[in-house]
């Protein structure tokens, strides 16, 4: 199966010039009054990513995060389904060494539940964490968390740095994912670090193999997930802003969702 190519032009996610190509199309998976619903993925091999074209307007978003119920279902809630969260992010926070020390400043983005949050603070209660998000649905719901936000990360009324920052299931919403990795890098500390953990593609898919596997894959949200990153993209994008790649691993669920830490140079 051949991509149908374009000329060269700007790729919308790493902002370098490419011969884009044209996976397929996809129709949305949510309901709502979207601005279109013809849309197609782009592949670009410059930072082999895979993105949403065109991109959702601020009026999808509002839609999609603003006037719509997110984490109500048993997904988010159940007890087991809680404790299979923390256990994994407690696990993340261990391993990682994402905490380092007493004391630590924890910065949430897109926070939702925050679990990022909660685990911190089980595996040190002396660390402050402040939570943002652009929905307060879960605002009052997280006792856990020391300060939330609801707004969108500029309008934090904070100058503190922080060690380490997260997003988790996050930067693929973001129409404009590097503005926010540059948002984020001067929130952080010298050395501080970024969690990420997101959708990476369906399970062994690669550039030559069409539209099919990725109408079944679970993550494909239309208009919602708007990029899907790979470590080229992190490992060209970070470093305009003064990051680097210091872990990742595409491994997770079968290798359709990946975990990247990010670290601030000194």
């Amino acid at each position: 199966m051949f991509f149908k190519r374009k000329p060269i032009t700007l790729c919308r996610a790493c902002r370098e010039n490419a011969k884009l190509a044209v996976v397929g199309k996809v129709s949305p998976t949510h309901p709502g009054p979207f601005h279109t619903s013809e849309f197609e993925l782009i592949h670009c091999p410059r930072c082999d990513s895979v993105y949403l074209s065109p991109a959702p307007t601020d009026d999808d978003l509002r839609v999609l995060y603003e006037e719509s119920v997110q984490f109500a279902d048993d997904h988010y809630t159940s007890e087991e389904q809680v404790e299979r969260i923390l256990d994994y992010y407690r696990g993340a926070v261990r391993h990682r060494r994402l905490l380092p020390g007493s004391q630590a400043r924890v910065l949430e983005v897109g926070a939702g539940y925050a679990w990022v949050s909660r685990a911190s603070k089980d595996s040190d209660s002396s660390c402050h964490t402040v939570a943002q998000d652009v929905s307060g649905e879960c605002a009052e719901k997280c006792d856990w968390v020391d300060q939330y936000h609801v707004g969108s990360l500029d309008t934090l009324p904070t100058d503190e740095k922080f060690d380490l920052a997260s997003m988790t299931h996050v930067i693929e919403h973001l129409v404009d994912p590097e503005a926010m990795l540059g948002a984020i890098s001067r929130r952080l500390k010298p050395g501080g670090k970024l969690f990420v953990t997101a959708p990476y593609r369906p399970t062994g898919w690669k550039p030559n193999m069409g539209i099919d596997a990725w109408k079944n894959y679970s993550y494909l949200h239309v208009p919602a997930h708007v990029t899907y990153f790979s470590r080229k993209w992190f490992d060209q994008v970070a470093p305009r802003h003064g990051m680097q790649v210091v872990h990742w691993d595409a491994r997770h669920e079968d290798g359709q969702a990946f975990e990247l830490v990010l670290q601030r140079r000194s």
